[in-house]
């Protein structure tokens, strides 16, 4: 490839659909629109996937309206855990997500990377398409109780408000029987709608947040199902910067990496170095075995307590490694 053309060459040429297009397939309309022959929306046992673009326009960072098309139709093709999704739906979740993609990030992004975006894609929408049938919990097989008292509701013949009402009512009572500080970590947490800014909020730790926000779930999970058996979780914090795109994080680490190395700095590698506490370990044994304990020796030296049990543990292993060859020597 050029070094002077942008456009990144396609992958898989196995694939048919991914295979370079000949230059005779390349052809200008009559307005100078630059058009582009060959089959991109992938035609296969499914049939055409996806509309033919009506021309080979850029879409952002140097991938065209074709290669756009080819890459949501091969991961469209590609995607095996979303097998109950019609291929077409599948590709057209694809193509939007990859397109939104490139419009939104700064850096050219690789083929895998946008293929990977129209997997997270496809997954996301084949769970909301689950849940719009009742069919979003753990066993796909049954109707949820939402989605039954949902449409339960809205056909009858007339609406009822009970539960509604009766939900308002409990969650009242509920508030009630926390204690201020759950209320107040809850509260806290659905103003800033961010664990980050909710733990400098409350003036706390990750750890700390995480603990109090996990008891207050907890105490308000049992008095919800008070009197009835509780039913599972409701749903899990995903953090984002925990779930970001694999390339994102791969692209950031070398970021990272470059930084370091025009800073200087050079990473440590292995482990530390051994602590030296001034004394042999043998020399430790014979003190605890004397009378003092553990943390008597921790607080003298100013290390943690189990750093002085693994001292004394590995002094004990060698003595006994020493008496058992002296043992074996003597019986030869």
């Amino acid at each position: 490839m050029n070094a002077a053309d942008p456009t990144p060459e396609p992958i898989f040429v196995d694939d048919e659909s991914f295979r370079p297009l000949p230059a005779e397939a390349t052809s200008t309309d009559d307005d100078g629109t630059r058009t582009t022959g060959g089959n991109p929306q992938g035609s296969n046992e499914f049939g055409p996937v996806l509309p033919r673009p009506a021309a080979d326009d850029p879409v952002g960072h140097g991938y065209t309206a074709f290669q756009v098309v080819r890459l949501a139709v091969w991961a469209a093709r590609e995607c095996r855990w979303v097998n109950g999704m019609d291929m077409v739906h599948r590709a057209e979740t694809a193509w939007e997500a990859i397109t939104e993609h490139l419009q939104l990030v700064s850096l050219r992004p690789e083929e895998t990377e946008l293929i990977a975006v129209g997997w997270k894609a496809m997954k996301a929408q084949r769970y909301q398409d689950l849940q719009a049938h009742g069919l979003g919990g753990r066993d796909k097989a049954l109707v949820s109780r939402a989605f039954l008292r949902y449409w339960s509701s809205a056909s009858a013949p007339a609406h009822s408000h009970e539960d509604l009402i009766v939900d308002r009512i409990a969650l009242a009572q509920i508030w009630l029987a926390l204690s201020p500080k759950h209320r107040r970590i809850l509260t806290v947490l659905a103003e800033c709608d961010d664990r980050r800014d909710a733990e400098r909020a409350m003036n706390m730790d990750t750890a700390t947040f995480t603990r109090v926000l996990g008891s207050a779930r907890k105490v308000f999970f049992a008095l919800w199902h008070e009197g009835e058996t509780p039913s599972k979780m409701w749903g899990y914090d995903r953090i984002a910067e925990r779930h970001q795109n694999v390339m994102s994080l791969v692209r950031l680490r070398k970021r990272r990496a470059l930084k370091r190395k025009a800073s200087g700095v050079v990473p440590r590698k292995g482990r530390p170095p051994v602590k030296d506490l001034g004394v042999s370990n043998s020399e430790l044994l014979a003190r605890y075995e004397a009378g003092e304990t553990y943390k008597k020796l921790a607080q003298e030296f100013g290390v943690s307590r189990s750093l002085i049990t693994d001292r004394v543990e590995k002094a004990r292993s060698a003595r006994a490694a020493v008496a058992q060859k002296s043992v074996a020597e003597e019986t030869k």
